[in-house]
C-alpha cells in the first residue's frame, strides 16, 4: 500500500491498465481526452490533472476512485449494489418438475440470471417466463399474462392454498400457469382455469401430482418490438 501512494496517479493508471489490457489509444478514445495526455503526463514532474482523473473514473466504474488518487486500498471498486432487489430468473428446462419441491430446488441453484425491478411486491422470491396464449383475459385485460411475461412468485408454504388465485405448478409434465379452484367433486383434486377459457377449458389435477407450486404475485410483460 505504501508502495501505490508514493507513486503518481498516471502510475496508477498505468498499473489499472495494464490489468485490464488497455493501451493509452483506448483510454484516450473512451474518456474523449485530449491526444497525448496520458503520454504528457508521464513526463518527470507532470501527473494527471483532478479534472482528467475524474473523467477517467466516470468512464471506470470498476476503478477505486480511493485507490486512484490515494493509493489506498484495493485497486479495484467493489461491485456496486444494484439500485433495485435482485430476483433469480429460472430457466423451465432445469426446473426439474418432475422431482419433489422442484420449483425451490431450482431458485437454489447456482448461476441463474438475476433480475432487478422496480416496484416488484416484496413477497416475490424469483421469476419464471410465460409462454402461451391459455392467460390472455379479454374482458379484463389487465390480469392478462402475455406470453413472454416475466412472472413474478412465492411458494406456497403449506397446505393452505388460496382459492381463485394464480400459481404457477410443477407437475410431471412441467410448470404451467393457471387459477387455482377447489374441485367440488373431488377433495384430493384441484381445478386448474385459464383466462381464457374458451380455447383453454378448466381440468382437474390431483394433489399428489403437483410436486411444487407458488403464487403469482406480480406480471411484468415483456414487448418484442
Amino acid at each position: 500500500m505504501e508502495h501505490h501512494m508514493q507513486m503518481r496517479k498516471i502510475d496508477r493508471l498505468d498499473e489499472f491498465a495494464n490489468y485490464k489490457n488497455l493501451n493509452d489509444n483506448e483510454i484516450t478514445t473512451t474518456c474523449g481526452l485530449g491526444v497525448g495526455t496520458i503520454g504528457k503526463s508521464r513526463r518527470q514532474g507532470k501527473d494527471l490533472s483532478k479534472r482528467i482523473a475524474q473523467v477517467i473514473l466516470d468512464h471506470y466504474p470498476d476503478l477505486s476512485r480511493e485507490w486512484f488518487l490515494t493509493g489506498q486500498g484495493e485497486m479495484l471498486a467493489p461491485p456496486k449494489a444494484p439500485d433495485f432487489p435482485e430476483y433469480p430468473l429460472i430457466d423451465l428446462a432445469k426446473a426439474e418438475c418432475g422431482r419433489p419441491a422442484g420449483l425451490s430446488e431450482a431458485i437454489m441453484a447456482e448461476g441463474l440470471p438475476k433480475l432487478a425491478i422496480p416496484g416488484v411486491p416484496s413477497d416475490t422470491e424469483f421469476f419464471i417466463q410465460t409462454s402461451g396464449y391459455s392467460m390472455i383475459n379479454d374482458n379484463h385485460p389487465e390480469l392478462s399474462i402475455p406470453p413472454g411475461a416475466l412472472v413474478g412468485l412465492s411458494r406456497a408454504v403449506g397446505p393452505t392454498i388460496r382459492w381463485g388465485e394464480v400459481y404457477a405448478l410443477a407437475t410431471a409434465d412441467g410448470i404451467m400457469i393457471k387459477r387455482v379452484l377447489p374441485d367440488e367433486k373431488d377433495r384430493e383434486s384441484v381445478v386448474c382455469a385459464s383466462y381464457n377459457s374458451t380455447d383453454y377449458p378448466p381440468f382437474s389435477i390431483r394433489k399428489d401430482e403437483i410436486c411444487d407450486m407458488a403464487r403469482l404475485t406480480c406480471v411484468v410483460p415483456v414487448f418484442i418490438r
